[in-house]
């Protein structure tokens, strides 16, 4: 049937938008999660690094992302967060 595929796609896209899978092998809904402005890395919110800037919080995957945030906080506060790279 035609589309099938593509609906079966859409579907799972929307699944893994809204769960992610972690590491310790839990499932974590993307609410309790944030993205870090500097690298484009999901993290758990309660347990990042996190910065003010501008009146809002912002969550890092690391005191290295922070550190680079800092400097220039502007262009990342504005930016859209970048794509992970993809692994190899």
């Amino acid at each position: 049937m035609p589309g099938t595929a593509l609906v079966r796609r859409k579907r799972i896209k929307d699944v893994a938008n809204r769960l992610l899978w972690l590491e310790d092998g839990q499932f974590k809904a993307m609410a309790m999660m944030a993205t870090d402005p500097v690298c484009g890395m999901s993290v758990e919110r309660e347990k990042s690094t996190t910065g003010e800037w501008g009146g809002r919080t912002f969550h890092f995957c690391s005191r290295g992302c922070k550190a680079e945030f800092m400097v220039d906080p502007e262009t990342f506060a504005r930016a859209e967060p970048p794509t992970p790279a993809a692994s190899a």
